[in-house]
């Protein structure tokens, strides 16, 4: 009679663990990419190619085996600060990648852009690394769909990694390979 009682409660105990342990897990995972590609996109010398940081992207989809890579969104920034003010701050690049597609866009812009306070000083670099997963649970969305109806729903897991180029800025070179984008205008 007791574990009669007792069975649905720890089998719900049980599930909770195994989902808790996956959303940790791919979370982590999700920090690695951020951080992972943000630094090795800050050791460039100066100068960085559109295939090279497509390459380091795409190197998120292999951290995050052996969970689906498809919901992954990648955007890397170089934002820069004016030589008078550590507030006025711009980006003078931009690449973004989709693990669905597993398509990269880089564009040359030069548009403001508001980092967080202290994070640079008067004519600083800053290369920016950002990060969502759009999580499904392996259980819980499954018995949700099968009892009430619906599609089911992903939760965001995201992260923001901020790193200091090696050299004064990581400039990205244009789809020629030859020219780097403009520096900032302030």
């Amino acid at each position: 009679m007791e574990f009669a009682l007792i069975a649905p409660l720890m089998g719900v105990m049980f599930i909770g663990a195994v989902e808790m342990s996956q959303v940790i897990t791919v979370d982590r995972r999700v920090t690695q990419i951020a951080g992972a590609t943000a630094d090795l996109v800050a050791r460039a010398d100066k100068k960085i190619s559109q295939t090279e940081i497509g390459d380091i992207m795409r190197v998120g989809s292999y951290i995050m085996k052996p969970y689906n890579s498809s919901p992954i969104n990648i955007v890397l920034r170089n934002v820069t600060s004016s030589s008078t003010s550590a507030t006025n701050t711009k980006q003078s690049w931009t690449c973004s990648y989709t693990g669905s597609t597993q398509a990269q866009t880089c564009t040359c812009t030069n548009t403001a852009f508001t980092l967080p306070a202290n994070l640079v000083t008067t004519n600083d670099s800053v290369v920016m690394a950002e990060v969502t997963y759009a999580y499904v649970p392996l259980v819980f969305n499954y018995i949700m769909k099968r009892t009430w109806g619906g599609s089911g729903s992903s939760y965001t897991l995201s992260e923001t990694i901020y790193m200091k180029p090696r050299s004064q800025a990581a400039m990205m070179l244009q789809s020629d390979g030859t020219t780097p984008c403009a520096s900032p205008t302030f």
